[in-house]
């Protein structure tokens, strides 16, 4: 049975803040690596201090929820802290999708779930197992992000959930958070988890960092944008790339950002926006990465040269201390 419920009190989201950024290294395996049940996905999987313990239990207990509904959340570009809609969760497959009672499946938004690597072809499993021992039998709490359904059936949320232990009177936590912050998954870019986009991140990048999860195996390193022997290995695979802009160029319908000067050798993003007005917009976003670190995510084309398409700026993550200095404005036009 599910049933619709308000959500009492409002706060101001700090999340993508770099006060957030730094506090989640000091509470991250406490409110994330409890939330799924203990376990570990191996070696690399750890605790910390008895200090961070605490200060993840003050700062889960001081999580509230958001009043406003998830359709003006989104329009203000709000990630909500909670949810909507309660069900309970009776199944989680490889994909890290959930089944609740009455058959709800929930597509996590967000979330890439990992897949088997040639040095650990039980990673998909593992990482299904961890989420598994917390959800399965939990009752959650989600908010529909997208009408409908998407093409696989599934609902497109944002999940809620109480971590390992704790009752129903205590604020739950962001399922797709603290997979991301176990490196059980990588974060995955969509207009659904726009919102978010700020703390996913960080929870990845604290995961990325600690080597926890799939950041273990080699095959999920981030991949330098000069590192042509690693495009050969991973072409038709999903991977991050990272490296410095050093062009930009106008070849509508798409932009391209280069990564060197030799075009089918080096490395390369095609962003291919919808229309005409989409692409001032995007051209306008772009405009000032030349010259930046960057970081992409998507699938890797190596048929005419190491390229990556996306199809919205957002998929782009300035990297390092750059993330502080000033993108293109607003109105910066697309060359003709």
């Amino acid at each position: 049975m599910m049933s619709s419920r308000a959500n009492p009190g409002s706060r101001q989201r700090q999340r993508a803040s770099g006060a957030f950024a730094k506090g989640l290294g000091l509470w991250r395996v406490l409110k994330f690596g409890r939330a799924l049940g203990g376990g570990s996905m191996g070696p690399h999987l750890r605790f910390r201090s008895f200090t961070d313990m605490r200060l993840a239990i003050v700062f889960s207990a001081a999580l509230v929820v958001l009043a406003r509904p998830v359709e003006v959340q989104a329009a203000a570009g709000l990630c909500p802290d909670e949810g909507g809609t309660r069900g309970r969760v009776v199944s989680v497959n490889e994909r890290l999708e959930l089944t609740l009672e009455g058959g709800i499946r929930l597509k996590i938004a967000g979330v890439d779930p990992p897949r088997p690597t040639p040095g650990d072809p039980e990673l998909d499993a593992r990482a299904q197992d961890r989420l598994t021992q917390w959800l399965v039998g939990q009752e959650i709490v989600f908010r529909q992000l997208e009408p409908g359904l998407d093409r696989w059936g599934r609902r497109i949320a944002y999940v809620f959930a109480p971590a390992a232990g704790q009752g129903p009177e205590k604020a739950p936590l962001p399922v797709g958070e603290a997979i991301l912050d176990a490196g059980l998954a990588r974060y995955e870019p969509s207009a659904a988890a726009r919102p978010c986009r700020a703390s996913l991140l960080a929870a990845e990048a604290g995961a990325r960092t600690a080597g926890l999860g799939l950041w273990a195996d080699p095959y999920y390193a981030v991949i330098a944008a000069a590192d042509r022997p690693s495009f050969a290995e991973k072409a038709g695979t999903a991977v991050i790339v990272e490296g410095r802009i050093i062009g930009i160029v106008d070849r509508r319908p798409r932009i391209m950002l280069t990564f060197g000067p030799r075009q089918g050798w080096d490395f390369s993003i095609a962003i291919f926006p919808r229309n005409s007005k989409g692409f001032e917009a995007a051209y306008a976003a772009v405009a000032g990465l030349n010259g930046r670190m960057v970081r992409v995510r998507g699938l890797l084309d190596t048929r005419f040269g190491p390229q990556i398409e996306i199809s919205n700026p957002d998929e782009i993550e300035v990297t390092g201390q750059e993330q502080d200095a000033q993108v293109a404005p607003a109105g910066t036009p697309a060359p003709r």
